[in-house]
């Protein structure tokens, strides 16, 4: 009963990063991160929280408040986001009424 089982609890997470393109050779982002993530230029990502489009009737209005703030990614979780995005999701963008500007600087930050 449990041969079903097995394949599933051996699989790893795929992360479809393509390192040489047919094209050009050149690396490609995954498109997924970048629909899903914001990068500021500081290097800090931003996202939803997980599950704030899902099963909202049965959620209460505290907790669908909650879910739909942004919150910022730790620090292994933003360099695995760097890899897998090319130095053209990584330049600053100046954008006219930009809700994130205060955050794309941070300020005393001690190194």
């Amino acid at each position: 009963a449990l041969t079903p089982l097995i394949p599933s609890l051996m699989l790893q997470p795929v992360r479809n990063l393509t390192y040489y393109s047919l094209r050009k050779g050149k690396r490609k982002s995954v498109k997924s991160v970048v629909q899903r993530f914001l990068r500021l230029h500081c290097g800090l990502w931003v996202r939803r929280k997980a599950g704030y489009k899902k099963k909202l009737w049965k959620k209460s209005a505290a907790r669908k408040k909650r879910l739909r703030e942004h919150v910022f990614c730790n620090k292994t979780q933003c360099k695995l986001l760097d890899k897998m995005t090319t130095s053209y999701w990584k330049r600053r963008n100046w954008y006219l009424n930009d809700p994130y500007q205060k955050y794309q600087d941070r300020v005393n930050l001690k190194v």
